[in-house]
């Protein structure tokens, strides 16, 4: 079990996460968990076309193929996501992937019986809401005070917050698996409608004066440079990451002239799973040792699209993204090209 204080307005209020719960106080109250849901992996969050909000019956369609069963409790309750998202500014794609996720596909005992979609916690109790639209409202209005104000938006910011990984109160270690589930099902209601682009998501910021993006999250950092290394010529820069989780990012748009996994004879061998990008005028990119190949050989592929995700497939010691910038077939230093 895990518990976040949320906001004082007179009272302090908590909430609790409860897929915690479930290893304490068992189905009877919260439900069972969707039964993939702990083999999930992340990726990288989907966004809505630009400039496009999903609207009520978009998201009901939705709600409706990821759990059409009629114990569900939030099939057809699409504007009431909608119209709490817009009161309180939180994209309604997020609130409904949490709801889902907290509740067993609004399966739950908490949700049927006490409208509370989100575990709420008030004065020592659960709390009980007049309906499930309330309950909606109110869940809406606690993302925004506590995440979304201070900037947290995507399930990968929101996470270490709302379940964090090792937590005292986490001994089972389940909240490892909130971030994939929660991304899985915002995709699969079709993505993040507010504020969302690839690269903000990604959190890699803006292409160099040169022209490229950072391929990795700026939360992870360099943990190897371009030069001699080791009594060998270490070809690109590498960064750490978390395997099967973050996202691996084109630096530039382009094609895709190779996505195979390397093998000797190959010209890829000890590079795993492996992307080369052809940007024009003798410019490539190579993204190595990922987990999942997201894109095939022959494909175009756009700035800032995934590519794959981390992993530490090939001659690896640790899970990493090796990153490297070929110019008319030679490796030059991306420090030089990136922004870092």
């Amino acid at each position: 079990m895990f518990k976040v204080m949320l906001f004082k307005d007179g009272i302090k209020y908590s909430i609790y996460a409860a897929i915690g719960f479930l290893v304490i106080i068992g189905v009877a109250i919260f439900g069972s968990p969707p039964p993939d849901a702990m083999e999930s992996e992340a990726g990288l969050v989907m966004c809505q076309p630009s400039g496009k909000l999903i609207s009520a019956e978009e998201l009901n369609n939705k709600l409706a193929k990821m759990s059409p069963t009629k114990d569900n409790v939030f099939l057809g309750k699409g504007a009431a996501f909608v119209s709490a998202g817009q009161k309180y500014g939180v994209d309604p794609v997020l609130v409904a992937a949490i709801a889902m996720h907290e509740t067993g596909f609004g399966r739950s005992s908490m949700v049927r019986t006490k409208n509370n979609p989100g575990g709420i916690y008030l004065n020592g109790s659960f709390a009980s809401f007049p309906t499930l639209e309330a309950g909606i409202d109110y869940m809406t209005r606690n993302l925004y005070k506590n995440y979304i104000k201070q900037g947290l938006k995507t399930p990968e910011q929101i996470g270490p917050k709302y379940a964090p990984i090792g937590a005292s109160n986490d001994p089972n270690g389940l909240n490892r698996h909130w971030v994939p589930t929660i991304t899985k099902y915002v995709n699969q209601l079709g993505g993040l409608s507010y504020q969302c682009t690839l690269t903000e998501v990604a959190n890699i910021g803006k292409p160099s004066a040169s022209g490229f993006l950072r391929p990795i999250s700026k939360q992870f950092q360099k943990t190897s440079g371009f030069g001699p290394r080791w009594g060998r010529m270490h070809k690109g820069l590498d960064f750490g990451c978390k395997k099967g989780v973050t996202p691996i990012i084109a630096a530039k748009g382009g094609i895709v002239v190779a996505s195979l996994y390397g093998t000797p004879g190959s010209g890829f061998n000890n590079y795993g799973n492996a992307v080369l990008i052809d940007h024009g005028n003798g410019v490539q990119t190579l993204y190595a040792h990922m987990e999942v190949r997201k894109v095939q050989k022959g494909q175009h592929v756009a700035q800032g699209q995934p590519v794959g995700i981390c992993g530490k497939t090939g001659r690896s010691t640790g899970p990493h993204l090796h990153f490297e910038i070929r110019i008319n077939g030679g490796q030059v230093n991306p420090e030089k090209y990136i922004p870092l």
